[in-house]
């Protein structure tokens, strides 16, 4: 520990440098993993919540035989994840309660206009289409509201994330892994003549590269509790905001869990960046 210290008190720039370079990569990796996080956890979400809803004719509830056949149509398909039959009476007590701040909407509808509906999910994307199909051919159905699109379009768009993040991670990492290898060239070019004695005295090639690479090391564990820390503050900054844009899709608070995971996963990228710049490092320019 003591020659770390030593290594980073004799080359204080190259140090910062080396520990910038780490923050700023494994910052991006939070980011992007929180993001990530995130986005799987919406689209769990919305694959859960109703994909398809059918609405019946206004004020008119359906018998408990009409609902019991239609879900035993839907079942013999094989591709039902959910149903749920939303009665007229539970229609008004939903819309007065998503319109509670607003008294005159609250006079104006009552549960004689509203429609019953029947909500379902598939147990796949695919499956949306049969149980579509089944639910139009229903007798009293008027309407049909489809969400295949909107869960089709976010998965493209969190595929489209996590590509564009891979890319700048693997960018990053390649030249934080170069930037320590310079680094550490430096510093074994500046300490040529005592690294000669140490040969001269019969120190081993591991006894001479092991204070590089563990200085690098701790570069890259210190970049990570830096990154993490940042990426922590940042999540707790942005969570009122992030909650009102979420509104009911239960993602916040993170779980202090995952947080602890990507301190530990970041911690382990830290220390293997640093290990493999130096360790190229020290085999291109500490050779016998």
């Amino acid at each position: 520990m003591s020659k770390i210290f030593t290594q980073i008190r004799r080359s204080p720039f190259q140090a910062l440098a080396g520990i910038m370079i780490t923050t700023l990569t494994l910052l991006v990796i939070s980011v992007f993993t929180l993001i990530s996080f995130g986005s799987l956890k919406i689209l769990k979400y919305f694959e859960s919540a109703p994909q398809v809803i059918a609405f019946f004719k206004p004020g008119e509830d359906l018998t408990d035989i009409a609902i019991a056949n239609i879900r035993a149509q839907l079942e013999s398909s094989g591709r039902l994840n959910q149903f749920r039959y939303v009665s007229t009476r539970e229609a008004e007590a939903i819309y007065k309660e998503k319109n509670k701040d607003n008294p005159l909407l609250l006079e104006l509808v009552d549960y004689n206009i509203l429609p019953a509906s029947i909500e379902i999910s598939g147990k796949t994307l695919d499956d949306l289409p049969l149980l579509r199909n089944l639910l139009i051919g229903q007798e009293g159905v008027e309407d049909i509201v489809y969400y295949e699109d909107i869960v089709q379009s976010l998965s493209s768009w969190i595929n489209n994330i996590k590509g564009f993040g891979a890319g700048v991670i693997g960018y990053l990492t390649i030249e934080s892994i170069l930037i320590i290898l310079v680094i550490v060239g430096l510093q074994i070019a500046s300490r040529r003549e005592e690294i000669d004695i140490l040969r001269l005295l019969g120190a081993t090639p591991w006894f001479i590269r092991l204070p590089y690479i563990l200085t690098a090391v701790a570069y890259g564990l210190l970049g990570s509790f830096i990154a993490w820390g940042l990426s922590y503050l940042l999540l707790l900054y942005s969570t009122p905001w992030l909650a009102q844009w979420l509104q009911d899709i239960p993602l916040l608070p993170v779980p202090v869990w995952f947080m602890f995971l990507l301190l530990g996963g970041e911690l382990m990228f830290g220390a293997l960046i640093g290990a493999v710049g130096s360790l190229v490092a020290t085999h291109r320019f500490l050779k016998e």
